[in-house]
């Protein structure tokens, strides 16, 4: 905590503040290493997956994410088409943000950044 910090830790350090600020850019809000969104619960940062949807993509069909955070009502809900949908899965916790769509590039820098350390793929600085 105090002293010298490690080139890890700062590395670290480094990655958490580029992934706040590119969710920021999305619409998203990054607090305690945690995804939040209003009625959802917190989905930890690290070990992340990132998945962005368009609106008429999802429109087609009922994802399992849908179900679980909407139950029955799934069925009836109509999905904008003017819209991202950004899922967010760790483990057990599943958090999905509706993201206006110009908002694209911001939100697939934010999943590149989230799933390039996931996968073993560094992004080029």
């Amino acid at each position: 905590m105090f002293g010298k910090k490690s080139d890890e830790e700062k590395a670290a350090a480094k990655r958490q503040r580029q992934i706040t600020a590119a969710a920021a850019a999305a619409g998203l809000t990054v607090m305690g290493g945690q995804f939040r969104a209003p009625n959802q619960d917190p989905v930890p940062v690290e070990g992340a997956r990132v998945t962005i949807e368009r609106g008429e993509d999802a429109g087609r069909r009922v994802t399992a994410t849908r179900v679980l955070l909407t139950g029955l009502f799934a069925l009836a809900l109509k999905k904008d088409m003017n819209q991202l949908f950004i899922t967010i899965e760790n483990g057990d916790k599943v958090m999905l943000c509706p993201v206006p769509a110009r908002k694209e590039g911001a939100a697939r820098i934010l999943a590149t950044m989230v799933n390039g350390e996931a996968t073993g793929v560094d992004k080029v600085e």
